[in-house]
């Protein structure tokens, strides 16, 4: 037969235990959420770093997100231990909401209507 009796009760002494897997950052723990202070600085630091005349596009990866944590980190009034990857990972994550909201905003105005103000269309 192809098709098991699923209607049979699983037996009383199986027992299913899941092995414990070891966390693959075992001493680290995941940091509290962003707050509005820190993404303005995020997005501050991305600004300054990105149109930068001095370096412009004239630099790796690397290089970029190293002076985007060091600007962070230097103009930060708050605390905050935020490192390279969570700094990187919370722009992008910032720059795709954006995107979202502009795309959104650009299928408003494509619609011409007249008599509406800015502010009409973004509520």
């Amino acid at each position: 037969m192809f098709f098991d009796d699923f209607s049979r009760q699983p037996d009383d002494n199986s027992s299913h235990a899941v092995a414990n897997t070891p966390s693959l950052r075992p001493n680290q723990k995941r940091s509290k959420n962003f707050n509005d202070k820190e993404d303005s600085l995020i997005v501050s630091a991305w600004l300054n770093i990105s149109t930068d005349p001095v370096y412009g596009t004239n630099q790796t990866r690397g290089t970029f997100w190293k002076r985007v944590y060091d600007f962070y980190h230097k103009h930060k009034d708050f605390t905050s231990e935020r490192s390279h990857s969570s700094i990187s990972h919370r722009w992008a994550y910032i720059q795709e909401n954006v995107n979202k909201f502009c795309g959104c905003l650009s299928r408003i105005d494509d619609r011409k209507q007249s008599g509406v103000t800015f502010q009409d269309k973004l509520v």
